[in-house]
């Protein structure tokens, strides 16, 4: 037990350490430019509202057949 918890102690050192380290970009490189979320996000919101519009229409249709019968 006494070596498991050294061994995951050690471990999560280790993380934290190489975490200051790592480094995306390197310092005064000047970054980029944004991710581009627009066109993804726009095609998402459409898929969902089909997919909402197309479940309302079956719920209704389902509804009005069981109600006609």
């Amino acid at each position: 037990m006494k070596k498991q918890l050294l061994q995951s102690a050690l471990m999560m050192g280790g993380m934290l350490l190489s975490a200051t380290v790592v480094l995306a970009d390197p310092p005064g490189s000047g970054g980029g430019a944004g991710a581009p979320i627009d066109g993804g996000i726009s095609l998402l919101v459409a898929a969902g509202a089909s997919y909402g519009i197309n479940k309302l229409r079956k719920n209704r249709k389902a509804k009005n057949e069981g109600i006609e019968k």
